[in-house]
This record gives structure tokens, sequence and C-alpha cells, in this order.
């Protein structure tokens, strides 16, 4: 890709963001909206750089429990993944479980993990490992199972072992796909860890909404969401970029 055309991916969703504030701007100043009800840009902007080093220190917050949270539920779906792929009766025995739990409601347990761990950050790290883990394995799977049999026969044939056809033929066949997961996983952690923080938090971005639907103050409100939204943009395009390092031939196309 040209650096042309990357500052062009940049600029046009940034011209079109633009213009939506100033969109929302006229129609809440000629409306006459009041402030409680919904800011202007102008107000929760104001408050981003009146208040940026409270929203950098909890966005730190929050960013960290979303990384841990994220590759705690990643790892193990790619490796639960590749057994499910590769072993029948890991399939038979292990997805109809994993099928169940990601049936559980799980921001519902938000509330009982507040009464098992108190205001600790495992619970938050935990629930947004198991909303990362199941999209995760089913990309994997369907990575590890992308792979075509008679290429097997091929490594088997030229001596490979159980490593070199990992890491020559599975991994690179399944990367794809299960990066195809994490661009989908991390934009949800990031909403999950707010979430999360909202019900059993003492810091952090969710904090900060709480705080201000606590004092009616709509702007802070505001604010935290769009360092929230900021976070999960910059997150997803670092895992643009794995993807551009580790499949290059992936952007030619």
């Amino acid at each position: 890709m040209s650096i042309k055309q990357s500052v062009r991916n940049v600029l046009e969703p940034a011209i079109w963001f633009i213009c939506l504030l100033v969109i929302w701007q006229m129609i809440v100043k000629i409306f006459d909206v009041p402030i409680y009800v919904l800011p202007a840009p102008s107000d929760f902007i104001e408050r981003i750089f009146l208040d940026y080093e409270k929203l950098l220190s909890h966005g730190w917050i929050s960013t960290k429990l979303i990384i841990w949270g994220f590759f705690s539920g990643a790892i193990p779906g790619i490796a639960m993944g590749y057994l499910i792929a590769n072993f029948q009766w890991c399939e038979k025995l292990l997805y109809p479980l994993v099928v169940f739990i990601q049936g559980l409601p799980k921001i519902t347990l938000a509330p009982l993990m507040l009464v098992w761990f108190g205001f600790s950050d495992f619970p938050k790290i935990l629930l947004t490992a198991l909303i990362t883990f199941f999209p995760v394995l089913v990309d994997s799977v369907i990575g590890f199972k992308s792979v075509d049999k008679r290429i097997y026969y091929l490594s088997r044939s030229t001596g490979a072992n159980w490593w070199q056809t990992f890491k020559f033929i599975q991994l690179p066949s399944a990367a794809p796909y299960i990066i195809s997961g994490f661009k989908i996983t991390i934009v949800v952690s990031v909403t999950v860890v707010i979430v999360v923080e909202l019900l059993n938090s003492r810091n952090g971005l969710g904090y900060l909404v709480l705080r201000g639907m606590t004092g009616n103050d709509t702007p802070l409100i505001f604010a935290t969401l769009v360092v929230g939204s900021l976070i999960g943009v910059i997150l997803s395009y670092c895992v643009d970029l794995i993807d551009r390092l580790l499949l290059p031939w992936r952007s030619l196309k």
C-alpha cells in the first residue's frame, strides 16, 4: 500500500467524522438542547482538554485491562482451536462445552464476580477473556481446518516433524483467520471493560462514566466515551499493523 493511499485511508474517515461533529454542533445550538441532555461537541471536546490528565490516567488503566483480557482469551482460544481442528475427540468433548459457556449472558456475570472477587482487576480481565475467547476459537478452528490434506502428505514425505508442520504449514494457513478474529474482539474488549468498570471499579473509564452519571455531568460522560473510542481505534490499528507485518501479501491485494 502506497503512502498516498495510507494517508487517504486516514483522512477520509477523519473528514466524515468532523462533518458529523459540525452537524451535531449546529443541531444542538439551533434547537437549544440542554447540556445535561445532549452536550455539543465543543462542550465535551473542551472537557477533554481541561481534564486530559485524569482521562489519560484512567484511560491507561482501562487499556491495560483490555490488553490483559484480550490476550488471556485469545491465546487459549488459538490453542483450543488447534486441538479441536486436529483431534476429533477434542471436538466431540470440548466444543459442546465451549458453545454452552458462550451461550451464558456474560455481562450479567459481572455482579456475581463482584461478590466473588471484590473490586480487584481480576473479574474485568476474566470477563473480557471469556468474551474474546469464543470468536478467536471459532476462527482458529476454521483456519487450522483450511489446510489442504495433501500438504500434510507432502510434509510427511519430506520428513517434517510436528513443530515444522505447525510452524511452516498450519500456523501460516490459520493466521489470516486468527487475525480476523482479533479484529473483531479487540474492539468488543473495550466495551466489555468499560461496562464492567461501571459495576465493579474504583478507577478506569467506566468509573468516570459512573461519576458523570452520578453528578449529571454529561460532558464528562461524552468525553470519556470519546477516549474509549480512541482507544478502540488505536488498538484496532495495532492489529492491522500486526496483520501487515506478519501477512504482508494480504495488503497487496
